[in-house]
C-alpha cells in the first residue's frame, strides 16, 4: 500500500466546541440577519423548520451577543419550532434555556411553551409584572410560582428550566436556582415549541413583548447544582475537536492518534494466548510481562502496567492436550483470579473439577 506523505495532509488548528453539541436538538442564535428579516435558522445538526409568525422578526436594535436578536412586540407574534428531532416528554430529560430582555411593564407574558399540534399548554414560564414568575409543568395541578425574581427590568437575563426525566424540574435565572420542584406531569411526545406566547387548548394568548438571543433546547439536563456559571459568550454551534482521535494542527510534523475520547473502562487492560503444557510459553499477548507455571493447571500472569484497582474482571478458555477423538473431554474450565493490581492467576480444571494443564489457553482482563 502506498504511504501518504505528510506534505499531502492539509492541517487545521484546533476548534473549541460544545462537548454536548450532539445532544442539542434546536439552537436559535437570532444573530446575523438583517433588520426586519423573518428568516430564522436552526444551528443544531437537525436544521429544524422555524416559523416567524404574525410579525416576529430579527432586530438589530438590541442583542446580547452578536449584532441582532429576535424581537416580539407582544401583539399576536411568536416563533414556532416544528418537528423536534427528539420530541420532549415527561419521560425525557431536557433543558430549555435562552437570553431574554423584557420591557419594564406590568403585562403578563409567556417566554415559551411546549405544545402538541392539537393545543394544550405545557411547561411554560409566565412572567408577571409583580416580580414573580409562574411555571406550568404539564397541567394546572402541577403549576408553581417563584418569587421574588424580576426579569422585567429592561436588562438581559438567562432563564433555564431543566427536567430530569421523572417529575423533577429546576428553574434557574441568571445562574441561580429559584425552584426545585417535584410534581406530576402528563405530557408525552411533544415535538412543537412556541416562543413568546401561550397555546392553551387551541387558544393563543399571553403574548410577550421581548428580545431573545440564543434559545437552546438540549435533550439532557445541563444544570444540576444550586448555581452555575452564566454563559459569558454565545452558545457554541459545533462539537469542535472534542473526542476526535486524529488531531493535526498548523505546526504538526505528523499525525497523533490517541484514545482520549474512548471510555477506558471498555478496553481490555491485558490479554494473553499461551501454551500451558511442558514448558509454558506466551504465544501472543498485550500488557503481560511474564507467564509463570505454578503447577498442574496453575499459572501466574504478571502485568507490565498495573491496574488502578484489584477489583477487575476476567474471562478465559482452554483445552487439554488430548489429541484423540473424544472431543467432549477436550474443553477445560478456566478461572481468572486477581491477586493484586499487577498479578493475576489463571487456573485450569477438567470436567470433574481436578486441576489440569491447558494445552492452549486464553485470558482477558478488564478493569480501570
Amino acid at each position: 500500500m502506498k504511504k501518504l506523505p505528510l506534505d499531502y495532509i492539509k492541517t487545521f488548528g484546533s476548534t473549541v466546541g460544545d462537548v454536548h453539541f450532539p445532544k442539542v436538538i434546536c439552537l436559535l442564535s437570532f444573530d446575523g440577519g438583517s433588520n426586519g428579516s423573518t428568516t430564522l435558522t436552526d444551528l443544531s445538526n437537525n436544521s429544524l423548520t422555524i416559523n416567524a409568525e404574525s410579525g416576529a422578526q430579527i432586530s438589530t436594535a438590541e442583542s446580547k451577543w452578536g449584532s441582532s436578536s429576535l424581537f416580539l412586540d407582544g401583539t399576536n407574534d411568536y416563533v414556532e419550532l416544528n418537528s423536534l428531532a427528539s420530541p420532549l416528554s415527561s419521560a425525557s430529560a431536557f433543558t430549555i434555556e435562552g437570553w431574554f430582555k423584557l420591557p419594564q411593564s406590568d403585562e403578563v407574558g409567556v417566554l415559551w411553551g411546549i405544545n402538541t399540534s392539537s393545543g394544550g399548554n405545557l411547561l411554560w414560564p409566565l412572567v408577571n409584572g409583580d416580580s414573580s414568575m409562574k411555571i406550568n409543568a404539564g397541567s394546572t395541578s402541577s403549576s408553581f410560582s417563584i418569587s421574588p425574581v424580576n426579569i422585567r427590568d429592561g436588562d438581559w437575563h438567562h432563564v433555564a428550566v431543566t427536567h430530569d426525566g421523572s417529575n423533577n424540574y429546576d428553574v434557574y435565572v441568571d445562574g441561580n436556582k429559584y425552584k426545585d420542584y417535584t410534581g406530576s406531569s402528563s405530557y408525552s411526545s411533544n415535538n412543537q415549541i412556541q416562543i413568546g406566547m401561550e397555546y392553551d387548548t387551541s387558544t393563543k394568548g399571553d403574548y410577550c413583548s421581548m428580545y431573545c438571543n440564543d434559545f437552546r433546547v438540549s435533550n439532557f439536563r445541563r444544570y444540576t447544582d444550586s448555581t452555575y456559571t452564566v454563559p459569558t459568550a454565545a452558545f457554541l454551534t459545533s462539537a469542535g475537536d472534542v473526542n476526535k482521535q486524529i488531531v493535526v494542527n498548523s505546526d504538526a510534523d505528523g499525525v497523533a492518534i490517541g484514545t482520549g475520547g474512548i471510555n477506558q473502562a471498555r478496553i481490555a487492560k491485558a490479554w494473553i494466548n499461551f501454551n500451558g503444557t511442558s514448558t509454558v510459553a506466551i504465544r501472543e499477548s498485550n500488557n503481560i510481562s511474564s507467564l509463570v507455571d505454578r503447577g498442574t493447571g496453575l499459572y501466574s500472569l504478571n502485568l507490565s502496567t498495573a491496574l488502578s484497582s484489584v477489583e477487575c474482571a476476567g474471562a478465559g478458555s482452554g483445552t487439554d492436550q488430548d489429541t484423540g477423538t473424544d472431543t467432549s473431554q477436550r474443553n477445560r474450565m478456566v478461572t481468572i483470579i486477581p491477586e493484586s493490581t499487577s498479578l493475576v492467576y489463571v487456573n485450569g480444571f477438567d470436567t470433574s473439577g481436578n486441576a489440569d494443564d491447558l494445552e492452549i489457553a486464553t485470558a482477558i482482563i478488564f478493569g480501570n
